[in-house]
């Protein structure tokens, strides 16, 4: 009898519930938690500072099941910090958090057959959150620099996914 391989993949790396997300966050990433949306969305709300000398970041992030996370920067506003200058690697923010959303990872293009790098069979404590702190690492030495050294795939790609 043939089994179906992407069952085969789930069983290998099962995907992780709303109540596994929090737990971790919970643990590991100081900050608040929440579960909401009938037990179907986890918030984690906290700072983040890339390096010891960084700033301060006041950073949401949202993941409700079926649906990629978000991250987005409450505090400080970086468009201000942008000084008009257009910001590498965000999302227009429709969440309906104020602040800016970062593009943390390549999601799903189904017009390249690309496979998110995110993917549900990942903890947030392990990616989010240190990808976010990346990401900010990164932003700092753009708004010094003029150069975006953080990588990444130019999002007139990405927005063709229609994320």
């Amino acid at each position: 009898m043939a089994t179906d391989p992407s069952f085969l993949k789930r069983l290998e790396q099962p995907l992780i519930g709303i109540r596994e997300q929090y737990l971790a966050l919970k643990r590991f990433c100081p900050g608040t938690v929440v579960i909401v949306d009938n037990d179907k969305t986890v918030q984690w709300e906290g700072t983040l500072q890339p390096m010891p000398f960084s700033r301060e970041y006041q950073v949401v992030i949202r993941y409700t099941l079926s649906h990629p996370p978000v991250c987005i920067v409450k505090d400080p506003d970086l468009l201000a910090l942008a000084e008009g200058r257009k910001i590498p690697h965000i999302y227009q923010n429709q969440t309906g958090i104020r602040g800016t959303q970062l593009c943390l990872y390549l999601p799903v293009v189904k017009q390249k057959n690309k496979v998110s790098e995110w993917q549900p069979t990942m903890f947030l404590a392990n990616t989010i959150l240190p990808w976010a702190s990346i990401w900010l690492f990164y932003f700092e030495f753009w708004v010094s620099s003029g150069e975006w050294n953080g990588g990444g795939v130019e999002h007139n790609v990405i927005e063709e996914s229609g994320r």
